[in-house]
């Protein structure tokens, strides 16, 4: 039987749930921002926001299974709006609509946070205006347009020199590093086709890969089915491996980068592990066009420092204004009295020095086999793996301790 009290209950009920749902949070620098937004919110009869003082840490605070609709950024006090901008974007879901408030009057702010999918709301700014303003960015949020759509993961592709130099542990501890300590939902990528070892270094057990049909189109692949393909490892990593014994290494790289293009708005940051795939001009033409931070990985050796070397000369010929940033990682995954190369010797070959030196330490696969982080034990490769990570983010890196930079130089 139809009951009518029941359902109006009922409707009550989901009524109310709705209305709880945060729809905006402030991260505010000054008293005169917060009661400014709160007040033109009350204005329009709407909840006033989440208030919270705008501290990196505090931007946990961010449900990321039931993120808010609106984040407002206070960066009054910022020095520079867009570095600024540009380090907490990491932190921020990217269904989130971003209103940036500064005071910086100048054009070129304002269009380099639009290329980030970030609103400004110049400042000082009257009651009135800001309504106007939340209202349109609210109007936008809810019709799934506006600046918004500009937002996508920043893409870090990590390529080895050769093969063997230590590229998927890197990729793994990366990515760990980014979900588990810096709460930045993460999306790693396995270029490594018909075969790979990635899964081992993620600490994963009875991995399998995806197996994709040749007879799946590329121009098909949508979200729900990039979706499916994808592994969900913790609420805030996952990981995309496919395989195939129907599809080439080139055809499953093809078959991996549209589905990757179909979940560039479900994380954050995608690491993606190509390991020694990246072997000519094309190739790296193609990946610099796609990528927004580029990490080589070489060891000291050698061989890898010529393939370092002229990977590194193709980079610079085709990095056109310096639009992709490139990291390089000395990663010495030999001991030092196996053929190396020292430090001033890759200096003096390359040009230049490592961006990042990571020591041997021979206690590293004893590490991966148990499933640990390396940046959670008292590895000396723990702080340089720390620092590629703030390095990727933005972030000032930390300094090494006398300690360390002994048992470098003995490990050569």
């Amino acid at each position: 039987m139809f009951d009518l009290a029941e359902r109006l209950s009922s409707n009550k009920s989901n009524e109310s749930k709705l209305s709880h749902k945060l729809k905006t949070m402030l991260f505010y620098q000054t008293e005169e921002c917060r009661s400014l937004v709160n007040e033109s919110f009350r204005f329009d009869g709407k909840d006033e926001p989440k208030c919270v003082k705008n501290r990196d840490e505090e931007f946990r605070q961010i449900d990321l299974l039931n993120p808010p609709e609106v984040v407002i950024i206070e960066l009054n006090a910022s020095q520079d709006v867009v570095q600024d901008a540009q380090r907490l974007a990491h932190l921020l879901p990217s269904q989130v609509s971003v209103v940036i408030v500064g005071s910086e009057d100048a054009i070129s702010t304002i269009r380099l946070l639009k290329e980030m999918g970030f609103y400004y709301l110049f400042w000082p700014v009257s009651k009135q205006e800001c309504s106007d303003f939340m209202k349109h960015v609210l109007d936008n949020h809810e019709q799934h347009r506006g600046l918004m759509a500009n937002r996508k993961s920043k893409r870090v592709a990590m390529v080895g020199v050769k093969g063997g130099v230590g590229t998927s542990l890197i990729s793994s501890e990366v990515s760990r590093m980014l979900s588990f300590d810096k709460g930045v939902s993460t999306l790693l990528v396995d270029h490594n086709y018909h075969g790979g070892n990635l899964d081992i270094f993620m600490g994963l057990k009875q991995h399998q890969k995806r197996i994709v049909q040749k007879g799946t189109l590329i121009s098909n692949i949508d979200g729900t089915y990039a979706l499916g393909l994808i592994r969900k490892i913790t609420p805030m990593l996952s990981m995309l491996a496919i395989d195939s014994d129907e599809l080439n290494a080139q055809e499953l790289k093809e078959y991996t980068l549209a589905v990757q293009e179909q979940a560039l708005k479900n994380s954050s940051v995608m690491i993606e592990d190509h390991a020694h795939l990246i072997r000519n001009e094309d190739d790296i033409i193609k990946l610099l066009q796609q990528v927004d931070v580029l990490v080589l990985v070489f060891d000291a050796t050698v061989s890898s420092l010529r393939d370092y070397n002229r990977l590194n000369q193709l980079v610079k010929k085709n990095n056109l204004d310096n639009q992709t940033r490139v990291i390089s990682v000395l990663n010495s995954s030999r001991p030092s009295n196996s053929g190396s190369v020292s430090a001033e010797e890759i200096e003096k070959y390359s040009g230049q020095r490592a961006t990042i030196s990571i020591p041997y330490d021979d206690k590293a696969p004893q590490y991966v086999l148990e499933g640990l982080q390396i940046v959670k034990t008292k590895s000396a490769m723990a702080l340089p793996l720390m620092n590629l990570v703030a390095l990727i983010l933005g972030e000032e890196p930390k300094q090494e301790s006398r300690s360390f930079l002994s048992f470098f130089k003995k490990k050569g």
